[in-house]
């Protein structure tokens, strides 16, 4: 009888003892997931306030990398380090019209980030996400319908990147070396003009006027070349006369310079490059599409001006 009892009081005792131990292990368990995750989050926030990446009205990205890289032109640079394709974001949006590029072109159309996106709507259903680069091609047939010839970059950043063991944030030099290679074929190229999209609220993305909503455009003149002013003379003109056709469509030039920016973004190549955000990732293609329409002509208008 004794024995039995005994036998059954460490039966308890096992049983109690892993029941312990496992409600522990959970507990433990509980509360490093919980403090890793305030740590983490912790520390993206600090990052973002840090590099004023960060505001109020800015939405915080769950993937912090992803952020980044969206984040486009000339609010943080970083140091070339090995680069790793899986953690660059370089979308390409193959040439929807090959023969659309024009021969003896005067005008060149790049993306330095080819991978920006626009907000997909119901095309996201059909697995096609609509980039600069599309707005790129549909410039360019504006473009060439004014007589204007036109042609667009595309081979693709990603390869040139890859190929020199680059990271993203030489993407400037990258589309830089595309650039030269397309002048050295088209010696007849006069303008070349780089399109990008910005990270805004939408609310700050948009224009209405006569019934359509257009996107806002931001030129970004880089201050750190020779010679800025003569680009930022250009963007100027192209600036004025936009906000004369749409009032307020476009926000005006953004100089960048000095430590931390790029400052340059391929503009001391010719005194008529332009670096050009339209709109911003929450816009959708046909937004787009609209101030396209009068970007183009805008630009006829003052090229023609030009002589």
């Amino acid at each position: 009888m004794r024995k039995r009892f005994i036998g059954k009081k460490k039966t308890q005792f096992r049983f109690r003892f892993f029941l312990f131990l496992s409600l522990g292990v959970l507990s433990f368990a509980v509360c490093l997931s919980f403090f890793s995750s305030f740590f983490a989050k912790s520390s993206v926030v600090n990052f973002l306030l840090k590099n004023n990446l960060f505001t109020e009205e800015k939405k915080v990205e769950t993937d912090i990398f992803d952020f980044l890289l969206d984040y486009t032109i000339g609010r943080q640079e970083y140091q070339d380090e090995e680069y790793i394709g899986s953690e660059s974001k370089q979308e390409y949006t193959p040439d929807p019209d090959p023969l659309e590029n024009k021969e003896n072109p005067i005008i060149y159309l790049y993306n330095t980030h080819q991978g920006e996106e626009y907000n997909g709507g119901v095309l996201s259903m059909h697995d096609l996400v609509p980039t600069v680069m599309l707005a790129s091609y549909r410039l360019r047939e504006k473009l060439n319908s004014y007589g204007l010839n036109t042609i667009v970059e595309t081979n693709q950043i990603s390869e040139i990147l890859r190929t020199n063991n680059w990271n993203y944030n030489s993407s400037y030099k990258a589309s830089k070396i595309l650039m030269e290679d397309a002048y050295e074929k088209n010696p007849t190229l006069e303008y070349f003009i780089d399109l990008h999209r910005d990270a805004i609220p939408y609310e700050s993305s948009i224009v209405e006027y006569n019934g359509k909503t257009f996107t806002r455009v931001l030129f970004v003149v880089g201050s750190d070349n020779e010679i800025y002013k003569t680009n930022q003379e250009l963007a100027t003109k192209i600036s004025d006369t936009l906000n004369n056709k749409v009032p307020n469509i476009s926000k005006g030039i953004l100089k960048r310079g000095g430590v931390g920016v790029n400052g340059i973004y391929n503009q001391d190549f010719s005194p008529n490059t332009l670096l050009i955000e339209i709109g911003g990732q929450y816009n959708s293609i046909s937004e787009v599409n609209n101030t396209i329409e009068v970007l183009a002509s805008v630009l006829n208008e003052v090229i023609n001006s030009n002589g």
